[in-house]
């Protein structure tokens, strides 16, 4: 099953083993193992397939795709959800129910007399697995190369978003016209070791968006700073030709006049860090307004709307800098 579903498979840099299954990830081999040394929970993070979708060409009637969940080592962000596209028109979206154990499957009949173009997005926060692809007669899509990376923490990974097609980043690398590996962590931070040992692909974009939870993990902007500019060296030595874009984490919602403090004056040193290195920067803030509308009930995270808004101000901003 597994070559046979790869060839369908877009936003997916390898394979890996796992309870029986062969999952798909979105990072290198060295990348999985790193993680996978943190934490359970980094386990799980990096082993979510935020990004990954399969796409064919087919005449079939009804397309079915059979999954099971991996938890043994927790269960993540279990509002998570599979999407269905046909002729990049949004059709249907299955919830994934956490507490269904075994072997899953979801099936989705075309709308469609002639052959259609469909896309099933996998779910952003929780280890899926896919066990069985029905496609019937369908051709694959031609495989994108990964033109654009996108690293940072869960805002990057959108775990919280049920719609993984509504991603911020989705529509953002589909308007720069390219494929992706979407490379978020839930509460991850600057760390030169969680880099790939060597540059797996040729990106010409990398976004980054990391700092929000730094000021939490770390005792003073001294050492999260050294963590940032440690990373952002290694970045641009794997990757020298690529544009790279941050976005600094001031749009985090407010806390103490402290913390306050702290973020102004760590925003002002990442923003020094990143510039001289070629890597442009971004405020956070102008790209997210502070509306409940646009966040999830934790009103940290973004919900689709939010989601939606980000992406488009982000892509001004780099057509402006462009420019």
């Amino acid at each position: 099953m597994t070559e046979s579903i790869l060839s369908f498979l877009h936003g997916c840099c390898g394979t890996y083993d796992l309870d029986g299954c062969t999952g798909f990830s979105r990072f290198t081999p060295d990348q999985l193992a790193y993680y996978g040394s943190r934490s359970d929970a980094d386990f799980v993070r990096s082993r979510a397939p935020a990004g990954i979708y399969l796409e064919c060409v087919t005449d079939e009637p009804e397309v079915s795709l059979t999954y099971r969940l991996y938890m043994d080592k927790g269960r993540y962000i279990m509002n998570s959800g599979i999407d269905v596209e046909e002729n990049g028109v949004f059709a249907a979206h299955f919830a994934v129910d956490p507490d269904v154990t075994g072997d899953v499957t979801v099936s989705y009949v075309r709308k469609s007399r002639e052959p259609s173009v469909i896309r099933i997005w996998f779910p952003n926060g929780c280890v899926f697995l896919p066990v069985d692809f029905r496609p019937g007669n369908a051709q694959p899509t031609p495989r994108k190369d990964p033109k654009f990376l996108f690293y940072g923490d869960s805002i990057t990974q959108s775990a919280y978003i049920p719609t993984p097609s509504l991603s911020w980043f989705v529509p953002a690398a589909e308007a720069l016209g390219g494929g992706y590996l979407n490379r978020g962590i839930g509460s991850m931070v600057f760390d030169r070791d969680s880099l790939p040992a060597e540059a797996d692909c040729r990106p010409e974009m990398i976004f980054i968006e990391y700092g929000g939870n730094d000021l939490g993990k770390t005792p003073d902007n001294e050492t999260a700073l050294a963590a940032a500019e440690a990373w952002l060296s290694g970045l641009c030595v794997l990757y020298p030709e690529a544009e790279k874009y941050a976005v600094l984490p001031d749009f985090f919602p407010e806390e103490s006049e402290a913390i306050l403090r702290r973020m102004d004056e760590y925003c002002r040193e990442l923003t020094g860090l990143c510039l001289a290195r070629g890597i442009t920067v971004f405020s956070g803030k102008p790209f997210i307004p502070a509306l409940p509308a646009l966040f999830c009930s934790d009103h940290v995270h973004f919900n689709e709307a939010g989601s939606a808004v980000f992406a488009n101000r982000l892509l001004n901003a780099v057509r402006l800098s462009r420019s």
